[in-house]
């Protein structure tokens, strides 16, 4: 495997990592700080778009069918980070639109690749 990809699903793990902690962990008075509308959205989709392009670059994926597998995995991970959420945590709960930011991420991640490898 050549470096730079070991590079790109190295990041792609640490991605997941960190999706996966700041989803699950406590994060008191952090969005507070910040006065700007939704944030949080904003950052779903941000770390659901990244999913998408952080795995597709590591596992250089450039077939219709593998892309349309890696947004489904995208999909469903979003799902199960929310609900883990409202299973395993007693200061966060499940959130539809928190569902919905993550979903838009990722498909927005995977029509930017699509259009990049026409």
């Amino acid at each position: 495997m050549e470096p730079k990809k070991k590079l790109f699903l190295v990041i792609a793990l640490l991605w997941t990592v960190v999706i996966t902690y700041l989803s699950l962990a406590t994060v008191d008075g952090l969005s507070s700080r910040i006065p700007i509308p939704n944030k949080d959205k904003i950052v779903h989709f941000a770390f659901y778009f990244g999913f998408v392009f952080w795995w597709n670059k590591g596992l250089s994926l450039q077939q219709s069918k593998s892309l349309v597998v890696l947004l489904v995995v995208a999909l469903l991970y979003g799902v199960l980070m929310e609900g883990l959420q409202f299973w395993l945590t007693t200061d966060r709960s499940a959130d539809i639109l928190d569902i919905i930011a993550n979903s838009i991420g990722a498909m927005a991640s995977y029509y930017w690749i699509k259009r990049k490898i026409k």
